[in-house]
């Protein structure tokens, strides 16, 4: 449990370092607000993106749902690895109507999952004012840590909960997720096919991720950033004494939106209200195989799934079947 709580803490930690590189953002509030919702976009995505598929996935370790009497409680944390041509973007392509690239400076600026920045803008009337692009935060991987519950319900149905309590950090903000799900072992309602070998389940799934980080408290600026997305799944596992091995195929749907919050003033336009708000999506399909070990109460699980971005999920739990 020692282990489980110093993994927890890291996990929060890394979460709230890259909530706290958002800050980011207000930097681009300068010369122009479309080009400030433009520039944000662009570098925010790539981790909006990848915190959504995160979403999405460690839904199962088995397509067998609980009996009646049978449930398991799992902290679960599935790892997405950002693709490294999201690290950067090219300013140049934006279309950008206020600032254009400094003569001499570099055009490709890192998005928060990339690393330092060389990047500087000018505005196009006078060439006098200048941005500095922001540094990212250099991430290798977003994590969703969670703990979910599934409870066995009649007719082979389960039911899932996940969630993650509300997590208020000193300086940064808060964030927190829930989500709610279902699975049903259909194949054992079809003649025939329900003495096939093995398990075969669908499952449903909707998850919420929900940040707010504080810019200035004083004069409540805020960055709220809220990610769902829901998946669709087709589950097949086999066990054997003490080792299952599973594996799913299906489709996966996240969205997030971003806006930041309170009074500005903001140089070249004047005092503005809620200045930048913006979403985007990101769907497709999904595949995962993964293995889960069974001893006495515990259970350990670990799978990869393929997609558009990869995924690692591992968890450890108890299970009553």
């Amino acid at each position: 449990m020692k282990l489980l709580r110093k993994s927890i803490v890291l996990l929060l930690s890394l979460i709230a370092g890259t909530l706290y590189a958002q800050e980011d953002v207000a930097t681009f509030l300068k010369g122009s607000l479309n080009d400030a919702e433009k520039l944000s976009k662009a570098y925010l995505e790539p981790f909006g993106k990848s915190l959504g598929t995160s979403l999405n996935s460690g839904w199962y370790n088995s397509a067998n749902p609980h009996g009646i009497l049978g449930f398991d409680i799992t902290f679960t944390v599935p790892i997405t690895i950002p693709l490294s041509s999201d690290k950067t973007f090219d300013v140049s392509k934006l279309n950008l109507e206020y600032w254009q690239v400094k003569s001499g400076s570099s055009s490709t600026s890192p998005t928060v999952t990339g690393k330092s920045s060389n990047s500087i803008l000018t505005d196009k009337a006078t060439g006098l004012s200048e941005l500095n692009m922001p540094d990212g935060a250099n991430l290798k991987f977003v994590p969703a840590p969670m703990i979910q519950v599934a409870k066995g319900l009649p007719f082979h149905t389960e039911i899932v909960g996940r969630f993650l309590p509300t997590i208020n950090i000193s300086s940064v903000g808060n964030f927190g997720l829930w989500g709610v799900g279902v699975k049903n072992e259909f194949k054992e309602f079809i003649p025939f096919v329900k003495r096939l070998p093995f398990s075969m389940s669908v499952l449903f799934g909707y998850t919420q991720f929900a940040s707010s980080f504080d810019i200035n408290k004083a004069q409540k600026q805020k960055l709220n950033f809220k990610s769902s997305g829901y998946t669709a799944r087709l589950l097949v596992s086999k066990s054997i004494p003490v080792l299952t091995v599973y594996g799913g195929l299906g489709y996966n749907h996240s969205t997030t939106d971003i806006s930041l919050k309170g009074t500005y003033n903001v140089e070249g336009v004047g005092t503005v209200t809620d200045p930048v708000a913006f979403d985007f999506a990101n769907n497709g399909f999904t595949a995962n195989l993964g293995l889960r070990l069974k001893l006495a109460i515990l259970a350990f699980h670990f799978d990869y799934s393929l997609g558009n971005y990869g995924i690692f999920n591992a968890g450890v739990g108890i299970n009553f079947r």
